[in-house]
């Protein structure tokens, strides 16, 4: 049965004892539905915002999409449909530069949340340095996209806005990574200097120079500051990276010990899937946000826990598996570095710690092998859900092509 069937046989279903304002608001409820299913499946990484009101017998609709295929779709669905309907939908940003990153991270993390409020749910973090598309302003807050597609609200002062030449400025310098869980810039090329910030692992600096073995560097909002040599590595080196399983675990065991944090996604303190995130970035990969969506990426390796097929730089998948009647869910995913271990962030020890598939073993799990689902390789398996930082929309705008 096509949509459009479906469709009007919802259409009929609603065409009760209703006002006519009613009726047109349920009908226009099912229209965006089913649009939604094409544009916006994943309101995690699409913007999908819609409001229906009747006043006084005249439909309003208004809301907000990010993508201008959606926006299109859906103002040519109304115009098609529903003449009559004041349509008020508005295609974020609204400003309509043009520009896909318009700004940067300017804290060494910056928390993105589900409102315009602190005491709202951490969705996610970003790391200083990186690229952003700001969507609109509100009370203080920005609603911003990153470069795993992700939204999320964050506060205006952890985000610079920049204009193009700001922008190019950024992309042209030459970019180091802060390659330690934690430590800060400083004021000169001196550690017994005032520190500028806290630096994470990933953070991202451009170069203005270098001294005494520090380089110095300079922030999305003008700071300028000196970092020590030993403790960063040139942006090229990661961006040229290939995936390896040695690489990823000498990256992946740097997090042994950091708390644990729903939505946390820096050394600071991290969930299963930041942490994989931050694995994977560190070694020239974007991974998406979250464990459901990376268990769609790669290629399946087993659906045993305990197996000999598994590689460093396996992830493994756990959750509840599909049934008849319940759709699989994956809640979590820890990273395999061989010899029957993983790390994982779990909240359940609060803290990323190492776990063995072993029953032998003192850091077996028994209540794992129940919940695992699958294992996936990516190592190899270029180009199946995600993709290199060099290619990602995102970073193509502040990566230099010598970079």
């Amino acid at each position: 049965m096509n949509r459009i069937l479906i469709f009007l046989l919802a259409l009929f279903a609603v065409s009760g004892c209703t006002s006519k304002a009613d009726r047109t608001i349920g009908e226009i409820n099912i229209l965006l539905d089913s649009l939604q299913i094409q544009y916006a499946p994943d309101t995690r990484i699409a913007l999908w915002d819609f409001t229906l009101s009747g006043a006084e017998g005249v439909v309003v609709l208004s809301g907000e999409v990010d993508q201008k295929s959606a926006y299109k779709a859906v103002v040519k669905a109304i115009d098609q449909n529903f003449p009559e309907v004041d349509n008020q939908l508005v295609l974020l940003p609204e400003n309509g530069d043009g520009n896909l990153v318009n700004g940067l991270v300017n804290n060494s993390v910056a928390n993105f949340r589900a409102g315009r409020s602190s005491r709202t749910e951490l969705v996610t973090q970003a790391l200083l340095g990186s690229p952003v598309r700001i969507l609109k302003e509100e009370e203080g807050w920005y609603l911003v996209q990153i470069s795993n597609s992700y939204l999320g609200w964050v506060n205006k002062s952890e985000v610079r806005p920049l204009e193009r030449t700001r922008l190019d400025s950024f992309r042209m310098a030459q970019k180091v990574f802060f390659n330690r869980q934690y430590g800060v810039s400083y004021s000169e090329p001196d550690e017994a200097s005032m520190p500028v910030s806290d630096l994470v692992i990933g953070c991202m600096l451009p170069v203005a120079g270098s001294e005494s073995g520090f380089y110095k560097v300079w922030y999305p909002d003008g700071r300028e500051a000196w970092v020590k040599q030993s403790e960063v590595v040139l942006a090229t080196h990661i961006f040229n990276k290939s995936l390896s399983g040695e690489g990823m675990v000498e990256a992946v065991l740097k997090f042994n010990g950091i708390p644990y944090l729903w939505g946390g996604a820096s050394s600071k303190a991290i969930d299963c899937s930041g942490l994989t995130s931050n694995v994977f970035f560190m070694n020239g990969a974007l991974l998406p946000r979250d464990a459901d969506q990376q268990s769609f990426c790669g290629r399946e390796i087993t659906t045993e826990y305990v197996s000999e097929d598994l590689v460093p730089g396996d992830l493994l998948f756990f959750g509840r598996r599909a049934t008849d009647t319940r759709p699989e869910s994956v809640t979590h995913v820890a990273f395999y570095i061989g010899d029957s271990e993983f790390i994982h962030a779990a909240g359940y020890r609060d803290r990323v710690s190492i776990n063995s598939i072993d029953s032998a073993r003192d850091n077996y799990i028994s209540t794992y092998p129940e919940i695992f689902i699958r294992s996936v390789r990516f190592i190899g398996e270029e180009g199946t859900g995600f993709e290199s930082i060099t290619e990602n929309r995102f970073y193509k705008e502040i990566i230099n092509t010598t970079e």
